[in-house]
């Protein structure tokens, strides 16, 4: 388990954050606790204080006792802060087994998370050869290698592509499924329920929602459809008429609650309207200023490269996260399982 007490801090952090003001939240264990929020609003600051980083008030336990008092932190805490994963000069296999030996931990288990994050047919190569999502797992592999009973990582999905990103969700998801504490932030609100099993919010250093993942989907989330093409009147009245909410038109740009992109898609196509680009998105409420998220757009014809590729579903209960795309005319009104069970596989042998 893993608790923030009334955590404090007196003046603006590093690279703008805001300060925090008695943030206090508990990450049960076989859980993944989403930590939400925009930039800057101190998702960070709080993690660096639960690991003793930061100066402030308050108190950060792990399992009834602080960082500074546990006997082993290393292997008792896993944490995934933002920077590089490894000095650019050394091999993946290198660091790892330097790393191994700092923990105190054999090379049987170093062996394990080298196969565990799928980096055995790369650990030979240096990490500045590594592609994002390569070095993300070689975080983690770090992160692990003490088989810590709580993992902290600071938005480990930032600059994934979506396969990368989907095998991060099942990841995490495995950790919780062995009993783990898992405390995970992140800026993209799809993203985060898609993962976590509880979410707590952030805003300006505040504490703004602490509630399960279910609860926060009703009641601080909504879906839309956004469409472009150069009939947005036209196709918002026919809208409009077929129930759906307009929530936005204008500039080529039509926003719509209460139907799914099919849906839209079939209005236009019988009604003649050339649709340039057709997506759904998550949006956080307003009310919560958290960042929106798009999903990836389903229709073609994209001259202004603002698509990403479609990824298909994956689980059976769980939404596939929203893919944040860069939006150059925004609108008012927008606001801000993998079950893979309890084992995982670790694969053949590997001489770390």
């Amino acid at each position: 388990m893993i608790q923030a007490i009334g955590l404090t801090t007196r003046r603006r952090r590093r690279h703008g954050a805001a300060p925090l003001d008695d943030v206090s939240f508990t990450a049960a264990p076989g859980q993944v606790t989403g930590l939400l929020g925009p930039a800057g609003a101190g998702k960070t600051t709080v993690l660096r204080m639960l690991v003793g980083l930061e100066r402030g008030r308050g108190a950060g336990l792990f399992d009834g006792l602080p960082y500074a008092r546990l006997r082993r932190p290393a292997r008792e805490v896993g944490v995934l802060l933002p920077g590089p994963a490894c000095p650019p000069g050394l091999r993946a296999r290198t660091h790892i087994r330097l790393l191994a030996t700092a923990v105190g931990v054999t090379a049987e288990r170093a062996q394990e998370v080298v196969e565990l994050v799928g980096l055995a047919h790369v650990v030979d190569r240096r990490p500045r050869d590594f592609s994002p999502g390569m070095d993300r797992r070689l975080a983690l592999a770090a992160a692990l290698l003490g088989d810590p009973r709580c993992v902290l990582l600071d938005d480990p999905a930032a600059g994934l592509d979506p396969p990368a990103a989907a095998w991060l969700r099942s990841f995490l998801r495995a950790l919780a499924a062995q009993g783990r504490t898992v405390l995970v932030s992140g800026r993209d609100p799809g993203e985060m329920a898609a993962v976590a099993d509880h979410v707590v919010v952030l805003d300006g250093g505040r504490l703004v929602a602490d509630e399960p993942v279910d609860e926060y989907r009703r009641g601080r989330m909504r879906r839309e459809v956004v469409v472009r093409t150069p009939r947005a009147r036209g196709l918002a009245e026919l809208l409009a008429d077929a129930g759906c909410e307009v929530l936005h038109c204008g500039r080529g740009r039509v926003v719509v609650a209460g139907m799914d992109p099919a849906g839209v898609g079939e209005i236009a196509f019988r009604h003649g309207m050339p649709v340039h680009e057709l997506a759904d998105r998550v949006v956080a409420r307003s009310a919560d200023r958290v960042r929106r998220a798009v999903r990836p757009p389903l229709a073609a014809d994209d001259p202004a490269g603002l698509t990403v590729p479609m990824t298909p579903a994956v689980g059976g209960t769980r939404e596939l996260p929203a893919v944040h795309v860069a939006d150059p005319d925004p609108d008012p009104h927008a606001g801000p399982d993998l079950d893979v069970g309890p084992d995982l596989d670790v694969g053949p042998d590997l001489d770390v």
